[in-house]
């Protein structure tokens, strides 16, 4: 099998329980992969091919270790397929230590800001960032949001979101706003609560930025959220369970956080927050 045939097979079975932009970025690292070694037949691609890709990246660290994963991915697929029976991606190719950034965050005054530039343009702007800032959603989970992922559990409002991996978590909302989002919703005429491209998100935030002369990103917002809760000392595995992030040790990995105490975080955090 050549290897671009193979690339449509990975792609089409991993599209049915991975996000598009996911998709999007294999698909890159897989065509760089493509140019450097050629469209050879998957069952020669030797580990030597791969360190000859390793060494003509002029990347960060970072990006260099998410491109042999996903060569790593891809060839187990193929050895799950029984098209090859060995991986050429050996662990010793990655990078080992990566630097990591301490991810930035605004500051309150900065979060004032943000929301009465937002309000001002639309409400639908004011209430994208809003709920990224007080749930720490990604930008492809809120883009995905619909109205039935807005349930309630016991008595509350909660979303209901389905994050990397197809890994669902139930995140509690404020009930100021959760109110605000409900009263938006109602006034939907689609299902979709965003109902945005990424680029059309993207769009709305660089204007954002531009207004108010602070650097944004969705991203940002949703560092923001988690360093908000750090501040107030909230403990590290309740702030895992609203992120949806895995955990950094194996005793926090099989702590269950009850629902109850996340609503109360949702609530004496967020609560007063306008």
């Amino acid at each position: 099998m050549r290897f671009s045939q193979a690339v449509e097979l990975f792609l089409n079975f991993k599209s049915k329980e991975l996000a598009e932009r996911t998709i999007k970025e294999y698909r890159k690292d897989l065509s760089l992969f493509k140019e450097m070694v050629g469209d050879k037949p998957v069952e020669d691609i030797k580990t030597s091919d791969i360190m000859i890709f390793r060494g003509s990246l002029n990347c960060s660290p970072s990006l260099i270790n998410r491109r042999l994963s996903t060569l790593n991915s891809f060839f187990n697929f193929l050895i799950d397929m029984e098209v090859i029976k060995n991986n050429p991606v050996k662990k010793s190719l990655r990078i080992r230590k990566v630097k990591q950034k301490v991810p930035e965050a605004l500051s309150y005054e900065e979060v004032d800001r943000i929301l009465q530039t937002a309000r001002k343009r639309c409400y639908r702007d004011y209430l994208m960032v809003k709920t990224i800032l007080f749930s720490g959603l990604r930008i492809s989970e809120l883009l995905s949001l619909n109205k039935k992922n807005i349930v309630t559990v016991r008595g509350r409002k909660v979303l209901k979101v389905v994050g990397k991996g197809g890994k669902e978590r139930f995140i509690p909302l404020p009930a100021d706003f959760a109110r605000e989002l409900e009263t938006y919703v109602n006034s939907l005429d689609g299902d979709r609560l965003f109902p945005l491209t990424y680029q059309g998100a993207k769009y709305i935030f660089n204007r954002i930025a531009e207004e108010t002369g602070i650097k944004l990103h969705p991203h940002k917002l949703r560092h923001t959220f988690a360093t908000i809760l750090v501040d107030r000392g909230v403990d590290i595995r309740i702030i895992q369970a609203f992120l949806g992030h895995a955990s950094p040790n194996t005793t926090a990995r099989y702590a269950k956080v009850r629902d109850d105490v996340m609503f109360k975080v949702a609530d004496e955090v967020f609560g007063n927050v306008s």
